[in-house]
């Protein structure tokens, strides 16, 4: 521990215009009421730690607190930039985390927070928060994903694997056709070789044969394509039905965009003047704060004073008729604030109003761009409808004519000899063209077989991958909760609350996710104990609980040794007693303890520890 003395210097931060403090080893105490700048303080020195506490002064453009530690100053700087504010700066610590979560136990600590609004996703962050668990977690979000779209695969490939058998069937059914085709086609080739006729009957009836045998698959390739056009116009008709369906029943708001445009920009004028009025009047409101000593440092005004001079006219009026004056302000602030919100809520409505008419109207422009489209594609279709059908009765009528050719040319039956061979050799063809499909799908799902195999041991170590992952994740949160558990023991125990026998966090998983749940054991004036939740304790008994956990936090995570200076405010709910003992717990941990507390609550603290008596405190 550090045996220097820490100066603290904030100019322009929280309601603070320049003050300079002095931070002996040890425990600082700031004593004072309410309003006297404690809390903007402490997080000034949270912002100078590394953490994001610090805040701009209302009226100032730029603002600074210098932290000088060991002969080391620590900076963090603030400057105004239009409506947003740059931090820059270089404070002690980058981890800004450790120190807003665990260092700076202010009122709206984290942890505090959670357990006031019974948030367990919040607690169990705030608990996790150092433990550097997102690397396994990234590898458990990424493990589930392998593992799905392995599954997918697995069940790919189980589908396919299951169609061997009929293929199988299929392709033994296809070989004993095409067998028993070729058998025959022989047996035609040998009639046709064998049979006595002449030359020109034999050269007649081939010819005759083959253009036959042209003419039908023609015809058979226009009957296919015919019919293709069909189903597409019948598709495309019902689609001009579901667009022509929707065209009726789209409504397009009754918005006239001109007028839409033109009341926006109104709203937003005088939304801009609302908020320019309000920053006005809480100048005022601060500045006037200021003037009566509400929220100043040591020695910038009698703290005991009941009367104040006027700013604007140099008369000496009563504080209360100021306050009076100030408590009028923030009503009108509170008023322009709601315009300001009722206004916002009215023009997202018109801006809700003008898109949707705009989406709708793009909508039903599309929607009638797409019906020119397919009513021009049916058209086109319909045409070709007409030419098919055409051609193929010119084709059918080609049949029927050399099928009369046929049988009037001598030898006929050497003529259908050849009409056999010819619609034979197709045959033997398409038999050809399919056992060469089913072995291609044969082979696939071979490929698929094998690829199963594959798939198995890959999911498998996936499989593994995510239940070490888990293991490892669940073996740290047990491990975080374990060791909470024992030092909220311990600062329970420091506070001494007999009717509060046990404080402890339960770790449980729900859908493959933990869920932290905090309990608490109580205790009656019979010695009976039973367990209470948190909806049913009081906000000043959450509140204390809310503390425990943040300070047990402190410990688990040994963040003295990693940030010299703890800061603790809001402590009301805890009696004078306890809070001398929280004090006297902790002091041993960092080197700078600066606590804020209210004057009587400072009087119960031992007088070794070094005052701050904080300006502006009422009697």
């Amino acid at each position: 521990m550090t045996d220097r003395e820490t100066t603290v210097t904030v100019e322009n931060l929280g309601g603070i215009e320049s003050a300079t403090v002095r931070l002996s080893p040890g425990v600082t105490v700031l004593a004072g009421r309410n309003a006297t700048n404690r809390t903007s303080l402490l997080r000034a020195i949270g912002a100078a730690l590394g953490g994001s506490t610090g805040a701009l002064k209302a009226d100032a453009d730029r603002g600074s607190v210098t932290l000088e530690l060991d002969g080391t100053d620590y900076t963090r700087t603030f400057e105004r930039d239009g409506e947003t504010v740059r931090v820059g700066g270089d404070p002690y610590s980058d981890e800004a985390m450790l120190v807003d979560q665990y260092g700076c136990l202010l009122a709206d600590n984290p942890a505090r927070r959670a357990v006031a609004r019974g948030d367990t996703e919040a607690l169990r962050s705030f608990i996790m928060a150092p433990v550097d668990t997102d690397e396994l977690e990234a590898t458990i979000r990424r493990t589930r994903r392998d593992i799905e779209s392995l599954r997918e695969d697995r069940a790919a490939a189980e589908r396919t694997a299951e169609r061997r058998s009929p293929l199988e069937r299929q392709l033994a059914d296809h070989r004993e056709a095409l067998a028993d085709t070729t058998e025959e086609l022989d047996a035609v080739r040998a009639a046709v070789e064998d049979a006595e006729t002449d030359a020109g009957a034999v050269e007649r009836a081939e010819d005759a044969a083959d253009e036959l045998t042209d003419v039908r698959g023609s015809y058979e390739r226009v009957r296919d394509r015919l019919e293709t056009q069909r189903d597409a116009v019948a598709s495309l008709r019902e689609e001009r039905d579901e667009v022509r369906a929707e065209l009726d029943e789209l409504s397009v708001p009754d918005v006239d965009p001109d007028r839409a445009e033109a009341e926006i920009e109104r709203l937003q004028r005088r939304v801009r003047d609302l908020e320019t009025t309000i920053s006005s009047l809480l100048s005022i409101v601060e500045f006037n704060e200021q003037v009566t000593g509400d929220g100043e440092l040591p020695g910038v005004e009698d703290s005991t004073t009941e009367t104040v001079e006027c700013w604007t006219c140099g008369t000496t009026v009563g504080r209360g008729a100021i306050d009076d004056q100030l408590d009028d302000l923030r009503a009108v602030v509170d008023e322009k604030r709601a315009e300001r919100n009722e206004l916002r809520s009215t023009l997202e409505s018109r801006r809700a109003d003008l898109s949707d008419r705009r989406e709708a109207t793009d909508r039903r422009e599309a929607l009638e761009d797409e019906l020119d489209d397919i009513e021009a594609e049916i058209a086109d279709r319909e045409g070709t409808v007409a030419e098919l059908s055409t051609r193929a009765e010119e084709l059918h009528d080609r049949i029927e004519e050399l099928e009369e050719s046929a049988e009037g040319l001598r030898g006929s039956d050497l003529l259908e000899q050849y009409r056999r061979r010819s619609e034979l050799e197709y045959e033997r063809g398409q038999l050809e063209e399919q056992i060469a499909s089913v072995e291609a799908e044969l082979e696939t799902v071979r490929e698929a077989e094998s690829r199963l195999t594959d798939i198995e041991s890959r999911l498998d170590e996936r499989e593994s991958e995510l239940e070490r992952a888990r293991t490892r994740v669940e073996s740290l949160e047990r491990s975080a909760v374990e060791t909470f558990n024992d030092h909220m023991e311990t600062v329970r125990a420091a506070l001494g609350y007999e009717n509060i026998e046990r404080v402890w966090i339960e770790r449980t998983v729900a859908d493959d996710e933990s869920e932290f749940a905090l309990h608490v054991v109580r205790a009656t004036a019979d010695d009976v104990v039973y367990e209470d939740t948190l909806s049913h304790l009081s906000e000043s008994e959450r509140e204390v609980i809310g503390l425990v956990v943040a300070l047990a936090g402190y410990l688990v995570h040994d963040v003295h040794e990693t940030v010299p200076v703890m800061v603790l405010d809001s402590l009301e709910a805890i009696d004078a007693d306890r809070i001398a003992a929280l004090v006297e717990y902790f002091a041993d941990f960092p080197d700078h303890l600066v606590v804020a507390l209210l004057p009587e609550d400072a009087q119960a603290v031992t007088g070794e520890y070094d005052r701050v008596e904080m300006g502006g405190a009422r009697p």
